[in-house]
């Protein structure tokens, strides 16, 4: 329900008898489950004042007041009525995913923090205990600012909706076992999140793996996971000499605000507090290996630089279980089982950062900035940043992907392949080439049984150490099929269960009205972070002017596209942050769509039509881009033909180079491409430094800095942001990055659209996440008994 005269207000405003009722024609006539109309193209507005109608939807105001309801739907004799208490972001339609879009975490923690397992705030961590539903919170006062909070279940589920009544029909209880099927639009080479930067692989380790403390799906906190707790402490770096005076300072590699480079240095840590004379007091919060024995002060003289959060240490389970590993390794047959993790296991992960042979290029930017580990025991680590970071607690906790040491070290005798002697670029081969970078050996629920060319496939492991967070259904198949259309006509075969890739054609047309869909299937859709973009290379010398990249901007008609294409649901981006973050500014409007701005531009960059044959040129070369796409991506097809239009008419040729998933990754890692056209699936706040740092622009370096940007004012914008610890400070400086790039037009900046999916009606449990992908495959269920596999009990 859309009340054009409703406050700003997350609440729906009471309707006065008589008063005009807007209710779009769609919602007399099959209307669609869980979706406001607002966004739909131009629907014609029917004005009712039929008191009857208003006092209905004043009862379903009251209900959804009463209970703090997101969405309410409701069939009254021929009416259906969809009521919506989400704000529209801008006119469209308003957010359908989790309440939480953005987090300030990631930051430090304060000084002397502990976490333990089990006494932060929410249940159902990022392992994904069921949530059984219960009332639905009211978001946040507007999309642009929700926080976290409980996700919904089932909200777009046709067996959900509310009753006549305005009563919340009862979540049904689960079964546990049978298969779920899940789409995959490309294979990754690997499930091995170190050396293969892919947002596939991260989702399946979600299922199959576990991590030190990641982020709650819903309320994005850190839980402990495979930790059971940690402590975060601040450091002082001491003044040259001063180390003399102080028996317990740690020798350290450091690099203190002002210092461009590391150096070796020497600190103190604990719980840092400034004193009155301007000296410093350190007091410990942990114990074992550098840690100090008792509190100390010192002198400001004695005090170069205190660093906040740099140092972490971690509690670590003692009964996590490494899945069981089998294979043939130097021409014999292994079997190993019942392995637990431990610090060694932690150590190992870290340390494989510093090798210069593994292919990690893409997340060593992470880990170079921790400079060293301490083993305090079987089960305790301690980490130490050079310097003070915003992200030292996610990227410990969230990103390190722990590798077993039996199967990846070479220096560890319980390794198949166990080489004392192996040199270090023997031991990157190792890693980057291990049989097990696909049969994943993991501490999750489920363990990668099967991988080919068609599916991965995992199976409930029994030796998780989380029963209750272990998921309901027995086997998970991730089927790859690269072509939407493809895939769309398997979800129909019943060859998947779960689509996400539905076009918009098909979601508002007749293709999910059919019998066929609407017997098997309900349609939904959820915003995450997500961006498309095509890079441009900006180190080709045709495309290394901004002010042509400017032209390509100002000539394509993202309105019109928008409309055409998305059916006016996205939302167009000018910055490389999630549109609903802290760190977007949406203050940077987009280049209007303008050919003669574009062709001045050209002309300013030396481009001229100077032979006659309708394309631009520059020292007797034809600006002729070449567009990079995946094969089999229709988003991507659809856009390169408005491209090649559009572009065409200032003067600028398009030729299409559609390619196999692997090849096109390969060149452009290699910077191989003129344009490239991809979507970003960023973190809820993230480090620049990856993408657009200009240490991984240079040429030889195959990072994710993929259009080669080079830019000094840049660098230093990414250095004061990684420092910054304040939230709202932070947030200032990803805006000045966001302005910046915009203006350089690196990336022709896209949308940020709605997944659309579909969803098999057997499956329940299906939540909406401001964190990719979005959903938890282990929060899934199956309801009916009769499904193939199920049983009552785990």
């Amino acid at each position: 329900m859309y009340d054009a005269a409703r406050p700003a207000s997350s609440a729906l405003r009471r309707l006065a008898p008589a008063s005009p009722l807007l209710l779009p024609t769609v919602l007399f006539s099959g209307f669609l489950s869980g979706c406001s109309s607002e966004g739909w193209e131009a629907p014609p507005a029917v004005t009712r004042q039929d008191d009857a109608n208003v006092a209905l939807v004043n009862k379903l105001t009251d209900v959804m007041e009463e209970r703090q309801l997101w969405a309410l739907e409701i069939e009254d004799g021929a009416v259906r009525v969809h009521l919506d208490r989400r704000e529209s972001g801008g006119g469209g339609m308003p957010m359908m995913v989790a309440p939480g879009s953005y987090a300030p975490g990631g930051g430090a923690a304060n000084s002397g923090s502990s976490i333990a397992a089990g006494g932060a705030a929410s249940s159902g961590g990022a392992g994904g205990g069921r949530n059984t539903g219960g009332t639905r919170p009211a978001p946040a006062k507007t999309t642009d600012e929700a926080g976290p909070g409980a996700a919904p279940v089932d909200v777009f589920h046709p067996d959900n909706r509310l009753l006549a009544d305005g009563s919340t029909p009862a979540q049904p209880d689960p079964l546990y076992g049978g298969r779920v099927i899940v789409h995959l639009s490309n294979l990754p080479k690997h499930t091995n999140y170190v050396t293969e930067n892919s947002a596939v692989t991260r989702r399946m380790l979600y299922e199959v793996h576990e991590t030190l403390a990641p982020q709650d799906w819903e309320y994005h906190d850190y839980k402990p996971r495979l930790a059971t707790g940690y402590q975060v402490e601040d450091m002082v770096v001491l003044a040259d000499g001063a180390e003399v005076r102080y028996d317990d300072a740690k020798p350290l590699r450091v690099r203190p605000l002002g210092f461009e480079e590391p150096f070796d240095g020497h600190v103190l840590y604990g719980k840092v507090t400034e004193l009155a004379d301007g000296g410093w007091r350190v007091e410990p919060q942990t114990d074992g290996g550098s840690a100090l024995e008792s509190l100390i002060e010192l002198p400001a003289g004695d005090v170069m630089s205190v660093e906040l959060g740099c140092v972490l240490t971690y509690q670590l389970r003692d009964d996590a279980l490494w899945h069981p590993a089998a294979g043939e390794a130097n021409g014999a047959a292994y079997s190993i089982a019942d392995q637990k993790m431990d610090a060694a296991d932690v150590y190992f992960s870290w340390a494989l950062y510093s090798n210069m042979g593994v292919d990690c290029d893409e997340k060593r930017f992470n880990f170079e900035k921790v400079t060293d580990c301490e083993v305090l025991g079987d089960h305790e680590v301690r980490f130490f940043y050079q310097e003070q970071y915003f992200s030292t607690i996610h990227t410990l906790g969230a990103n390190l992907t722990i590798l077993p040491s039996h199967i990846y070290d070479l220096s560890d005798p319980d390794c198949p392949w166990y080489d004392p002697e192996a040199t270090e670029a023997a031991q990157a081969e190792h890693i980057n080439e291990n049989p097990h970078n696909q049969l994943w050996i993991g501490l999750g629920p489920y363990r990668v049984t099967d991988w080919n060319q068609s599916y991965v496939e995992a199976q409930r492991f029994d030796g998780y150490f989380d029963p209750d967070n272990g998921g309901y259904v027995d086997t998970i198949r991730w089927r790859y099929i690269g072509d939407d259309n493809s895939a769309f006509q398997a979800l129909l075969n019943g060859e998947l269960d779960y689509f996400e890739r539905v076009k918009s054609t098909d979601y508002f047309g007749a293709a999910t009205e059919k019998p066929d869909f609407v017997s098997q299937f309900y349609k939904g859709y959820k915003y995450l972070g997500s961006y498309g973009y095509t890079g441009w290379n900006t180190q080709r010398p045709y495309l290394s002017d901004k002010r042509v990249r400017q032209a390509l901007a100002h000539a394509f008609p993202f309105d019109d596209y928008l409309i055409t294409n998305y059916k006016n649901l996205a939302r167009q981006i000018t910055g490389p942050f999630p549109y609903n973050s802290a760190g977007y500014d949406h203050s940077v409007k987009p280049f209007p769509h303008d050919p003669e701005r574009a062709r001045e531009l050209l002309e300013e960059a030396g481009f001229f039509d100077s032979d006659g044959n309708g394309i631009v040129d520059r020292d007797g070369r034809d600006l002729v881009i070449e567009f990079m796409m995946p094969s089999g991506n229709d988003a991507s097809k659809s856009l390169g033909l408005v491209m090649q239009e559009s572009f065409g008419e200032i003067g600028v040729g398009l030729e299409f180079a559609a390619l196999e998933w692997a090849t096109f990754l390969d060149r452009m890692k290699k910077r191989e491409f003129d344009g490239c056209n991809l979507a970003w699936v960023p973190e809820l706040e993230s480090d620049p430094e990856q993408v657009w740092h200009s240490k991984w622009g240079a040429p030889e370096v195959e990072g994710s800095n993929n259009s080669g940007v080079q830019e000094p004012e840049l660098d230093a914008l990414i250095l004061a942001g990684q420092r910054e610890v304040d939230f709202d400070k932070r947030q200032e400086i990803w805006k000045a990055i966001h302005r910046f790039l915009y203006d350089l037009q690196p990336y022709l900046f896209g949308y940020n659209v709605p997944q659309k999916f579909a969803m098999s009606k057997r499956i329940r449990g299906f939540q909406a996440f401001a964190i990719d992908p979005g959903y938890s495959i282990r929060r899934w269920y199956f309801v009916d008994p009769s499904e193939p596999g199920t049983r009552p009990n785990r």
